[in-house]
C-alpha cells in the first residue's frame, strides 16, 4: 500500500496498491516498490494531486501473505540474515548519498545562512521541495537504518566474525554452528566456562 499525503489523519487518507511478484528482501521490495512510484510520478501517469508533500519510504507500507510456520532460525542463520539486512541497508544508504550529493551545496549554503551565495541553478533546486523532502528524507531514513541494523549485528558479532572467517586462507574456520557458539561461551578467569553437560574437575 502506497499512502498519498501522511500529513493527513488515518482516515481521511487515500492511496494505491502495488503488488510485487516474488520474494526478496523488505529492503529491496521498498526500493522496487519507490522505483516504480517515481517512476510513474516523472512520466506523469500519477494523478497532479499525489504526493503534494513529498514522497519518501514512510509512504510506503508492506505487506506480506501469511505464511505456515516455519523452523525456529539457528543463531548461524539469524546471524547470517542480519549481516545480509546489513548489506543491503548500506548499498541503499550509499545510493542516497549519491542522490543527495546534488544538493548538498544548495543545502549547506542555506543552513549556514549564506543564501545569497545560492546560484540559480542551487535556487531552483531549493524551490523543489518535493524533490528536497524526497531525497533528504531517504538519506536520514538510510542512516539510521544502518545504525538500527549495525546494534543488531554486535549482539551476534561472534557468529558474523565467523561468516566472515570463513574460507579465509583457502581454510574454513568454522566447521559448524555448535564450534561457532563455543567460541563465544564467556569466559572467567581466561578460561572458558564449563558446558552444562562436563563435570567439574577434582583435587
Amino acid at each position: 500500500m502506497v499512502i498519498d499525503d501522511l500529513e493527513k489523519p488515518s482516515k481521511q487518507r487515500s492511496g494505491f496498491l502495488v503488488e510485487l511478484e516474488g520474494g526478496g528482501r523488505q529492503q529491496a521490495n521498498l526500493d522496487r516498490v519507490r522505483e516504480l512510484i517515481e517512476s510513474l510520478w516523472i512520466d506523469g501517469k500519477l494523478p497532479k494531486q499525489c504526493f503534494i508533500n513529498g514522497f519518501s519510504e514512510e509512504n510506503i507500507i508492506m505487506a506480506r501473505p501469511k505464511k505456515d510456520a516455519e523452523r525456529e532460525l539457528l543463531p548461524i542463520e539469524e546471524a547470517g540474515n542480519y549481516l545480509i539486512e546489513l548489506i543491503e541497508l548500506v548499498a541503499a544508504k550509499t545510493q542516497a548519498q549519491q542522490e543527495y550529493i546534488p544538493l548538498a551545496t544548495m543545502v549547506e549554503k542555506i543552513f549556514t545562512g549564506r543564501e545569497q551565495e545560492l546560484t540559480a541553478e542551487e535556487i531552483q533546486q531549493a524551490q523543489d521541495s518535493k524533490t528536497v523532502k524526497s531525497v533528504i528524507s531517504q538519506l536520514t531514513r538510510a542512516i539510521a537504518d544502518v545504525e538500527l541494523c549495525r546494534k543488531n549485528c554486535e549482539q551476534h558479532t561472534d557468529l558474523i566474525m565467523g561468516i566472515i572467517q570463513l574460507g579465509q586462507n583457502g581454510e574454513s574456520k568454522i566447521q559448524s554452528t555448535e564450534a561457532v557458539i563455543e567460541a563465544a561461551q564467556p569466559v572467567e578467569n581466561g578460561e572458558k566456562l564449563p558446558e552444562k553437560n562436563s563435570k567439574a574437575k577434582t583435587k
